[in-house]
């Protein structure tokens, strides 16, 4: 019994041992077996020639439709508002000139009415002293008498040319209540509010039968005729982007839309970290843009920029890239000349170098590699080769067994 615990002791040791040395022999080879199937693989990058040349970039950023124009209309007296020649809707549109807000003004009217009265009762009591006293002025004056009409605005007042004139006019009350009632005529204006520009709506404040009070706000317009695209753009590019520059917008059907810069800002927005451009838009058709449309904007900047156009993702660390020189990788320094929306225009790489043009990980200097696209060029040659081998095979081939058929016949004869 004693035996044969003993001898399944020793058999399980001795399967122990065989696995710990199995295990042991399996991540000891395992290593070289892998560094093996690394040296045995080739690896094929993308790479291209760097020709430098004059590039006219583009610049290509979202941005958002506004209006040109927004004004709060605001009445300047009081009275019950009244309706215009448009509906005092929210979403109306307008043409320049119409009549929007009309403040019931007739009171108003007819004190002026009353005192344009007056002004010609005046000048009646004048008008005869003025031929008397100063015969060389009168005809001017009685022109002045009857070009005043009560129903319309008041005319020029007449040159007053010497002193003795002037001082003779002020006394009769004339001067005074002429320029008193110009001062009524100003604020009957302000009961009547006209359109601008061309627009429509936005907002209503107060609705038509209301009482308006002075620099209450009324409603809000907006123009329409002609938009404005406020558009973000990171500082390194924005300065690459001037007054007049033309820019591209795209809508949702794939038409483009011609635009043009207006201003850019100078300062940096503190939460987007942009600088704002401003792109004056005119909406033509059916198919032009509305406020509060996001769309893209594409920018040609004027100022050309000479380098080598690559990806971004092969540039390493702002400064670096990969070059193939013998089938080998060299890493170059560069000068990125201008950042674009997918493309880095770099400097610094002589003409015709094999550059990568490919992300490359796990990666080190000096490891071998072959350029994807050349490696069918060698198979071709190899196979036409071949061909050739094949058929100096075959008319080898056709010689020695020509040769026993010719010695037979020889023979016969």
């Amino acid at each position: 019994m004693m035996n044969k615990t003993i001898l399944y002791r020793i058999i399980a040791i001795i399967i122990l041992a065989v696995g710990v040395l199995s295990v042991a022999l399996i991540f000891h080879n395992k290593p070289e077996a892998r560094k093996q199937q690394k040296k045995q693989m080739t690896l094929y990058v993308k790479a291209q020639k760097a020709v430098s040349q004059n590039i006219s970039p583009t610049l290509t950023y979202p941005g958002r439709f506004s209006s040109y124009e927004t004004v709060s209309l605001a009445a300047e007296v009081n009275g019950r508002i009244m309706e215009g020649n448009v509906p005092f809707k929210e979403g109306e549109k307008f043409k320049k000139g119409d009549l929007l807000i009309e403040i019931y003004s007739e009171d108003i009217a007819a004190s002026l009415r009353a005192g344009k009265s007056n002004l010609l009762q005046k000048l009646s009591f004048v008008l005869p002293d003025l031929r008397i006293d100063y015969p060389e002025e009168y005809d001017k004056w009685n022109k002045f008498f009857n070009s005043i009409d009560v129903n319309t605005n008041l005319p020029p007042l007449p040159a007053i040319k010497t002193e003795q004139e002037q001082v003779f006019m002020s006394s009769q009350g004339v001067l005074s209540e002429y320029y008193s009632l110009k001062s009524k005529e100003i604020n009957l204006t302000k009961y009547s509010i006209h359109a601008p520009f061309n627009g429509s709506f936005k907002d209503i404040q107060r609705h038509v039968g209301a009482v308006a009070n002075p620099g209450v706000t009324l409603a809000t317009i907006v123009r329409t005729d002609r938009l404005e695209m406020v558009v973000p753009v990171p500082p390194q590019n924005a300065k690459w982007i001037k007054q007049g520059t033309l820019v591209s917008i795209k809508d949702s059907e794939g038409n483009n839309h011609k635009g043009t810069v207006t201003r850019v800002s100078d300062f940096v927005d503190e939460l987007t970290q942009t600088v704002k451009i401003y792109v004056k838009y005119e909406p033509k058709g059916q198919r032009s843009f509305k406020i509060g449309e996001f769309s893209d904007a594409t920018f040609k900047t004027i100022e050309e920029v000479k380098g080598v156009a690559l990806p971004r993702e092969a540039v390493l660390n702002d400064n670096m890239v990969y070059t193939v020189v013998n089938n080998k990788l060299k890493l170059r320094k560069v000068t990125i000349e201008r950042r674009l929306e997918d493309l880095l225009v770099i400097s610094g790489l002589e003409e015709d170098a094999m550059v990568v043009t490919e992300s490359l990980v796990d990666i080190s200097e000096g490891e071998s590699v072959k350029i994807k696209g050349e490696e069918t060029t060698p198979n071709k040659s190899n196979s036409k080769a071949t061909q050739s081998n094949s058929k100096a095979t075959q008319s080898n081939s056709k010689a020695p067994d020509s040769s026993p058929e010719q010695n037979q016949k020889n023979n016969q004869q």
